[in-house]
């Protein structure tokens, strides 16, 4: 599929590294301005899903694979869910089922 889609538009992916991150980011846009267009991957809860506008024509389309849980086994989230419960009667399920469809819902909007 990707080879295909490279025939067509570039492709540029967000990585762990903040500089490579935002020189491709650049350069997708770059790619949306000159009218040829891109495709950008990224994670969800990662530094492009969280605080990027992709508003007019840098983000005509956006498809998002899977549910973006959080980490479940890490302690402030595991004392998140135990205050909830305790205080709050909300199960961890609930909480982290509404937390990924938040999570999702930030992500394609």
């Amino acid at each position: 599929v990707i080879s295909r889609v490279l025939q067509h538009k570039l492709l540029f992916i967000e990585t762990a590294d903040v500089v490579a991150t935002t020189y491709a980011l650049n350069l997708y846009r770059q790619a949306c301005d000159s009218g040829q267009g891109a495709v950008f991957l990224s994670v969800a809860r990662g530094k492009v899903a969280e605080g990027i506008d992709f508003d007019r024509h840098y983000g005509r389309c956006v498809v998002l694979f899977g549910v973006p849980f959080q980490y479940t086994l890490s302690r402030e989230l595991r004392a998140r869910l135990e205050f909830l419960r305790q205080h709050y009667d909300i199960k961890e399920s609930e909480f982290l089922n509404f937390d990924a469809m938040r999570q999702a819902s930030q992500c394609l909007g």
